[in-house]
């Protein structure tokens, strides 16, 4: 028996996208209005930050969004504060 492979093959389609003529593709992004990630430093601390999940209510959720937002900090360093306090 033959040896078949079902995988299917990658295809440039960008000609038939365009009506038969490709075209240079613009990389600039385009300007949504939605502003842009912050690009701040995460916090000093005594240890290398580590990824972790938890589940909130959604109302918590909403609340600590809105307590960042409104203190212009992301919802880690509240968290992290929170924490801290709690925890001694």
């Amino acid at each position: 028996m033959r040896n078949m492979n079902l995988t299917p093959r990658p295809r440039d389609l960008t000609a038939l996208l365009n009506g038969g003529r490709p075209e240079t593709v613009n990389t600039e992004k385009p300007n949504t209005g939605i502003p842009k990630n912050r690009k701040v430093e995460k916090p000093e601390s005594a240890g290398e930050w580590v990824k972790t999940s938890v589940s909130l209510r959604a109302s918590t959720r909403r609340r600590l969004k809105l307590f960042a937002a409104e203190h212009d900090q992301r919802i880690q360093e509240v968290i992290d504060a929170a924490l801290e306090a709690y925890l001694g």
